[in-house]
């Protein structure tokens, strides 16, 4: 039998931000971006929160809620910190844990009940850690799969702890509101809620043919995750993703020098993940103005991303159609996601054009691993004078 733990952090950006200057500890303030096109808060700390103000909210919309709401710069590094603080706690319960770096971390203890107790237990140990040592609350939730779960920590945040013991699962969602299950969006909640359904029992409750004739193909995984049915594993960390970032010395506009950044960054992050013998099935980009915004933007891929030139090129389309403010930019993030192995040996009838980035590739990435990192590079990196070492975290 599988067991699940999970931590809910309510507002982990805001949380974090607050652990750095005391003074915002009651004050009402958001950690705003772009969302959808336009500025709204992203992170809300729990004053605003009090406020009316939720993630998502416009930073307009949340202005004319709180006079003089302030507005704080996220911290990327900080938040960083606190993430590999969490882990940190941990690693010393589970072996495996999957951690998103906004506040959502799930971590398998299977088979750890006659070191730590029952997994309620434990969850409350590592729940009770990680407020002692970083002073930020969580909603817990221990079960037996990561649905039960989410929906479970959802009941009681922003914070204390819950446990669904083993068979209880659908009396416990039974009278659930159906929005708390993750993955139903504003569309098919709108669906949902043509047909009169409330409670998470009434879909439960659906046959196959049912399902499929209100909700079409995704019917029947609706219905089932409404049973609390998720045989999705907690993913490992080594696998979750990629991340490099660079923090520029000063704030910069000079489009020379981000577009050399951003290929410098490909570089460092194409290079580990390819020494894992992996490629990426998706991209995420994400820039920090001098004002404290943050524009944010991802990608899924249909063919894994793994070279350095394909990497850069994603992550150039993403910065061309999401990064539109005129505003200098204070640091730079990239993340390659969906990580998968890699197949080694050569497809027949790949391209001969493929075939030979793929052996310069292969060449590059041999200096590189010999020399050190950056000893080999693109024009326009140097020509940008880009960071010579961007963070690099997995």
């Amino acid at each position: 039998m599988t067991e699940v733990g999970h931590l809910n952090i309510i507002g982990f950006k805001a949380a974090v931000a607050a652990l750095k200057d005391d003074a915002l500890a009651e004050q009402p303030f958001v950690i705003a971006g772009k969302i959808g096109g336009q500025v709204a808060a992203w992170d809300v700390s729990p004053a605003a929160l009090r406020e009316g103000i939720t993630p998502g909210t416009p930073l307009a919309a949340a202005q004319r809620l709180v006079k003089d709401l302030k507005v704080v710069e996220s911290d990327p590094r900080a938040c960083l910190e606190a993430n590999n603080e969490i882990e940190k706690v941990i690693s010393r319960y589970a072996p495996v844990w999957q951690n998103d770096g906004a506040g959502n971390i799930y971590f398998d203890i299977t088979g750890t009940r006659r070191i730590f107790g029952p997994a309620a237990d434990c969850v409350c140990r590592i729940q009770n850690e990680i407020q002692g040592c970083l002073k930020i609350e969580s909603a817990a939730a221990a079960g037996t799969n990561k649905l039960v779960c989410k929906v479970a920590s959802r009941t009681i945040r922003p914070e204390g702890l819950i446990d669904v013991r083993p068979g209880d699962e659908e009396a416990f969602l039974r009278h659930q509101d159906i929005a708390l299950l993750p993955g139903i969006g504003p569309s098919l909640m709108k669906t949902i809620r043509v047909t009169g359904f409330r409670e998470t029992g009434e879909l439960a409750c659906l046959s196959d043919s049912e399902a499929l004739s209100l909700f079409g193909k995704k019917g029947l995984l609706l219905r089932d995750s409404a049973r609390g049915i998720d045989d999705s594993p907690v993913s490992s960390a080594k696998n979750r993703g990629i991340e490099s970032r660079a923090d520029f010395p000063e704030d910069v506009l000079d489009e020379t020098v981000i577009r050399g950044t951003i290929a410098s960054l490909a570089e460092h992050a194409g290079l580990q993940m390819r020494k894992d013998k992996l490629g990426a099935g998706a991209i995420r980009f994400c820039v920090l103005y001098a004002d404290g915004m943050q524009a944010l933007a991802g990608e899924k891929k249909k063919r894994l991303l793994v070279l350095d030139k394909d990497i850069t090129a994603a992550a150039s389309s993403l910065f061309e159609k999401h990064v539109t403010r005129r505003i200098r930019v204070r640091s730079i993030c990239l993340s390659l996601e969906d990580l998968c192995p890699l197949m080694l040996e050569p497809d027949l009838f790949e391209p001969e054009t493929e075939t030979k980035g793929r052996m310069l590739q292969e060449a590059v990435d041999k200096i590189q691993n010999r020399y050190g990192t950056g000893k080999i590079t693109r024009g326009i990196v140097l020509a940008a004078g880009a960071v010579e070492q961007p963070l690099l975290t997995q």
